[in-house]
């Protein structure tokens, strides 16, 4: 089972993670996300188990308070379930396409940017 890990704290690293999880079970992959330039994290991550021990943490973890702030552990199939149905029940597609320039519907131009007058130069 994969799962998608939210609200870590910064300084939280793959190691200190995987061993919060390996008390409930064998950790076959872990990756905690990070800034590409500065290698901070970013505060969420996913790791993959033997769906009993997934089902484990989630239980111990979901909610535990960790330096200030309080983790969230979810079966990664069931939120991405979950955030589809909630698009379908909006009307709109679950990935929106963003829109620009002219082929917005409200109208307007490219930028925004208009120019009055005669030549550059003037």
């Amino acid at each position: 089972m994969k799962l998608s890990i939210g609200n870590l704290p910064q300084s939280f690293t793959d190691e200190a993670l995987e061993k919060l999880l390996s008390a409930h079970g064998k950790v076959e992959h872990l990756q905690i996300k990070r800034d590409k330039i500065t290698k901070v994290s970013l505060g969420y991550g996913t790791a993959e188990m033997a769906d009993a021990d997934a089902n484990k943490a989630i239980a111990a973890l979901n909610g535990k308070e960790i330096e200030g702030k309080k983790l969230v552990l979810v079966n990664q199939e069931e939120l991405t379930k979950a955030q589809n149905d909630a698009a379908k029940k909006k009307g709109s597609p679950a990935v929106a396409k963003p829109t620009f320039g002219r082929n917005q519907t409200s109208g307007g131009g490219n930028t925004g940017v208009q120019r009055r007058g005669g030549s550059r130069g003037s």
